[in-house]
């Protein structure tokens, strides 16, 4: 079991969450969740997002929801990671869990599908119930509303074959799923979510509440990749200094 609780101080002109409680992160199935990330982002206000947004996803084949949304959706195009984002007044207990389900439970996804789970699903639970499937869609009770002022920013690690198997069973693939079955950077979590912090804020007019923290629960080693300097040379038609290739 691997937990980390964080708060942060708002800037002064952003109300304190209605929570006013930290975060705990735990993660209790280190398996198939090695590693999981969370940012808050504060005093948000869901709006249309600028035309620049809008546009750049449509010509991406993305359809624009919101400016919170589609920050999330941006970030996932722009990282290959997919992120998701909760309404933080509804998460219960200030508690993320990330755990396997156990038999006979159920939840809402995005979609208003009620899905039966099964021991071989990962959930991603507050205090008192599921708020999402991981790897595969978030959960209805916890989407970003319209109402929406903090904004609890998720970024993870997930076992592909543990994301691949659920996928198949509840019979919902998803850009998520789609990603995470065939692998993320599991040292990229602290990148994404700075990246997502920073354009939530921006678009939404909030603030990025401290430091977005990040439980190991298990090691991924980086992997060196062994090529020769004018293979890159030869692939990209510029030269390549050998430092950059170290």
């Amino acid at each position: 079991r691997f937990e980390l609780a964080f708060a942060g101080e708002a800037a002064s002109r952003v109300p304190a969450p209605s929570s006013g409680a930290p975060v705990r992160v735990t993660i209790e199935d280190a398996v198939r969740c090695p590693r999981y990330g969370a940012a808050l982002v504060h005093g948000v206000t869901v709006a249309p997002s600028p035309f620049w947004l809008r546009y750049r996803l449509q010509n991406l084949g993305v359809r624009a929801i919101s400016n919170l949304v589609d920050a999330t959706n941006l970030v996932m195009l722009e990282h290959g990671h997919p992120i998701h984002g909760f309404d933080l007044a509804r998460v219960k207990g200030s508690a993320i869990i990330v755990r396997g389900a156990t038999p006979g439970e159920s939840m809402q996804t995005l979609d208003g599908t009620t899905r039966q789970l099964e021991a071989g699903d990962l959930l991603i639970c507050d205090g008192e119930r599921p708020v999402a499937l991981a790897g595969v869609m978030g959960g209805l009770d916890s989407e970003i509303r319209t109402d929406t002022r903090d904004v609890l920013i998720e970024c993870a690690f997930f076992q592909p074959q543990a994301v691949r198997r659920t996928s198949r069973r509840v019979g919902l693939h998803t850009d998520a799923s789609h990603r995470f079955e065939r692998g993320v950077d599991p040292r990229g979590v602290q990148r994404v979510l700075a990246r997502a912090a920073q354009l939530i804020a921006d678009l939404g007019g909030g603030v990025a509440v401290g430091t977005a923290v990040e439980v190991i629960a298990s090691e991924s080693p980086a992997r060196r990749i062994e090529l020769r300097a004018g293979s890159v040379q030869a692939l990209l038609g510029v030269d390549v200094p050998v430092a950059i290739c170290e």
